[in-house]
């Protein structure tokens, strides 16, 4: 790949790096609830820093177990 398209990940690339399938990615983008994406006629370009960001934006906090909660009696 150019350098000017160094910060970028192409669909197959960036399906490898989540272990997800391409049909995913696909789905998600017409869900739009995956990365942000751009595209360059017809190669689905995803910008490094978006995709780091948008797993960011993904992280759940874990729920507090009711037990862990209870004062002893």
């Amino acid at each position: 790949m150019s350098s000017i398209l160094a910060g970028y990940l192409e669909e197959d690339e960036l399906a490898t790096e989540l272990k997800k399938k391409r049909r995913t990615l696909r789905l998600w983008r017409q869900k739009r609830t995956g990365p942000p994406w751009t595209s360059c006629g017809d190669t689905i370009l995803y910008a490094r820093d978006s995709v780091i960001a948008w797993l960011k934006s993904q992280e759940q906090q874990p729920v507090r177990s009711r037990r862990n909660n209870r004062t002893a009696a």
